[in-house]
């Protein structure tokens, strides 16, 4: 059974929100828009191979997604775990197009699409490495002895996948082969070699110890506030910004109006700048003048902003637990 739900990535909606409020002649547009697409594909991939975890039985297996642990001092990040009383495997999805080649001699990832060749870090490299900090979480962690096992899936069916080495078919396979190969790894690991109420008590542990990324999208890109464009996005044609007329928020452009338009702008400060906003960033940030207003709007906004302290001295939370970003 699914321990949790896959959420989007943190840092691909800071992307999708920053890419909105960049001058599109910025001077790393283009940059930040090729991360993005790169995220974009990472979490397609990673959702495909939730269709194919569908087919294996739910009382069996415990799937948790996105978990990043600390062990001696570094984190790592895993996008799909399954447990089992029997083994646990990590699956590193990769989405990719094309031709691929695992070369184990220069330890690459080599990409052909359209004639071009692209190298990347080599994924059995960044999954064995998974495999030991995992080992190792669970012996600081106190828990039995339980094999730890790795996949590279690839979720893309028309990839074409070559390798100078036999035994990485027991590592790289097609999203596809997914519940075939546990079920093989079943016949390799037969024993029971934990309980039913370990697995969830190292389930219990993660969620306490797990630290998801939030990295400043500012910071890792160098971008200046003041390059951030302020004003409420139009939904419907993304003109920025709108108007506020007689409580509802109109695009110049092609007339739409929204009475909660500015949830989605606080969203983007909330990405961008951080989840504390005060009543005059607020009202730059919205392209508004009167603090009244603004007052009103962040009223109407709770609980996704919940004030702090009084009058003067006020600032406000955001929180968009529970909402879809």
């Amino acid at each position: 059974m699914n321990v949790n739900e896959r959420q989007i990535p943190l840092t691909l909606l800071k992307l999708v929100a920053i890419v909105g409020r960049l001058p599109q002649d910025y001077s790393q547009i283009s940059l930040i828009k090729e991360n993005l697409a790169k995220m974009k594909a990472g979490y397609n991939g990673e959702k495909a191979i939730d269709y194919q975890l569908g087919y294996l039985p739910q009382k069996d297996y415990y799937i948790y997604y996105d978990v990043r642990l600390e062990v001696n001092g570094r984190y790592f990040q895993l996008d799909t775990l399954i447990l089992t009383k029997s083994f646990i495997l990590i699956v590193e999805v990769k989405n990719v197009a094309g031709a691929v080649n695992f070369d184990t001699i220069f330890n690459q990832f080599v990409q052909t699409k359209n004639g071009v060749e692209y190298a990347y870090p080599d994924p059995i490299l960044q999954l064995n490495r998974q495999e030991n900090q995992f080992r190792e979480w669970l012996k600081k962690n106190h828990f039995s002895t339980i094999p730890v096992h790795g996949l590279v899936v690839i979720s893309n069916p028309q990839t074409i996948i070559s390798a100078n080495n036999e035994a990485l078919n027991k590592k790289v396979i097609h999203a596809a082969s997914l519940p075939n190969k546990i079920a093989q790894l079943h016949n390799y690991y037969p024993n029971r070699v934990t309980s039913d109420k370990e697995l969830k008590k190292i389930i219990r542990i993660m969620n306490k110890r797990n630290t998801p990324l939030n990295i400043s999208i500012l910071h890792s890109y160098k971008i200046n506030e003041k390059d951030i464009l302020p004003g409420v996005i139009c939904k419907e044609c993304t003109y920025l910004p709108s108007v506020r007329e007689y409580g509802y928020w109109r695009c110049p452009k092609c007339s739409r109006k929204s009475k909660n338009a500015h949830l989605e702008a606080l969203k983007d400060y909330y990405l961008i700048f951080g989840n504390k906003i005060t009543s005059n960033q607020l009202r730059d940030f919205l392209l508004i003048t009167s603090p009244s207003l603004a007052t009103r709007l962040m009223k109407s906004s709770y609980p996704y902003a919940k004030p702090i302290g009084d009058n003067k001295g006020r600032i406000y939370s955001l929180s968009f637990d529970g909402l879809p970003l």
